[in-house]
């Protein structure tokens, strides 16, 4: 029996965060610069990539060109996961030269947190388009939207809060913030197609020799 009431304080407390990120969420990340549990994070984001999964397979298949046979769950993972731990690098390095007051754990809490909205009405979502027809997809499109920009929201919120900013240099870091992840993404892509290149080159000159030797 004391087994369950020490767990359950330590499951309690990430709920009610998640809860508040929906109703207090200054407060919720105000109470997140003292949480640091990298568990919780980890979790968020199993979750956020599950319910991704889920939703590719329940979506009906005249709301979306995605349909399950042709998902690729690795590539999914890499767009949902990879932009999300980005984002979290590029936004502690900005603070970290602005004054920020947060730690990477922070920030890393803070954004997977952040992604509350869409791990709780994205299902419910996928599954109203059963209901739906083809013509009510805008339905569809306008609740999607809303939940990405209730999570945008958020992830603008955490920074004002995490870092104690003004208004005004929190839109400031953020763009800051967001012009650092396309240049770490344009990196990324530049340095996959350069890699590409290379790799096609020497086989394209192994073949040749091996062609001339054969010869």
């Amino acid at each position: 029996m004391s087994g369950y009431t020490s767990v359950l304080p330590r499951v309690r407390r990430p709920l009610e965060i998640a809860l508040a990120v929906l109703f207090h969420p200054a407060d919720a990340f105000r109470e997140l610069r003292g949480f640091r549990s990298f568990t919780s994070a980890c979790i968020l984001l199993l979750l956020t990539f599950a319910v991704r999964v889920v939703s590719i397979l329940i979506t009906s298949f005249h709301m979306t060109n995605l349909q399950p046979e042709d998902a690729n769950i690795v590539l999914e993972f890499i767009r949902f996961i990879f932009p999300l731990l980005s984002w979290a690098v590029c936004c502690y390095l900005i603070t970290s030269i602005m004054d920020g007051e947060s730690f990477f754990s922070n920030v890393f809490l803070a954004v997977s947190y952040s992604m509350v909205p869409y791990i709780l009405f994205t299902l419910p979502i996928a599954a109203l388009t059963l209901l739906l027809t083809r013509d009510e997809l805008y339905v569809y499109i306008t609740l999607n939207s809303i939940v990405w920009l209730w999570v945008g929201v958020l992830l603008v919120i955490n920074i004002a809060v995490m870092n104690d900013y003004s208004f005004k240099k929190t839109i400031g870091v953020t763009l800051l913030s967001l012009f650092a992840l396309i240049i770490f993404w344009a990196t990324i892509g530049l340095t996959f197609a350069l890699t590409n290149h290379v790799i096609m080159f020497v086989k394209d000159v192994y073949n040749e020799v091996r062609y001339l030797m054969s010869n």
